[in-house]
């Protein structure tokens, strides 16, 4: 899975994750007081907690945008490898040389099996 903010909606990404975690473990009073509430009381109540969710979900998307900016800019990967094929294919002619006068045509190909490819960190790239 990509590193993935969201939006300020928190209705995605790592912004959802965040504030579906602390809805969950902060709203139980607040919605108490909204049930517990009569007339303009559960009115005020309510209100008091459509604020406080708007509130968790800007806070969520700016934890979700820091934490994956901080991760993408300042992870370094160490120890990775991978294993695959190398082949190569040269083809072409040879230009009029002595001995000859004239070019000869060549096509050379070549595989490599089985080939091990270790991290390098040589700096390019991007973590995702």
């Amino acid at each position: 899975m990509a590193l993935q903010a969201g939006t300020v909606h928190a209705d995605s990404g790592m912004s959802k994750e965040i504030y579906d975690l602390l809805d969950r473990l902060l709203s139980p009073p607040l919605q108490k007081a909204v049930d517990d509430a009569t007339g303009e009381a559960k009115v005020k109540a309510q209100q008091a907690l459509d604020a406080a969710r708007d509130g968790w979900r800007k806070l969520a998307f700016a934890v979700a945008r820091g934490v994956i900016g901080h991760i993408v800019a300042n992870m370094e990967v160490a120890g990775v490898q991978t294993k695959g094929d190398v082949a190569a294919s040269v083809s072409g002619s040879t230009g009029p040389a002595p001995p000859g006068p004239h070019p000869h045509t060549v096509a050379l190909t070549a595989t490599q099996s089985g080939v091990t490819f270790v991290q390098s960190n040589d700096g390019t790239g991007r973590v995702r």
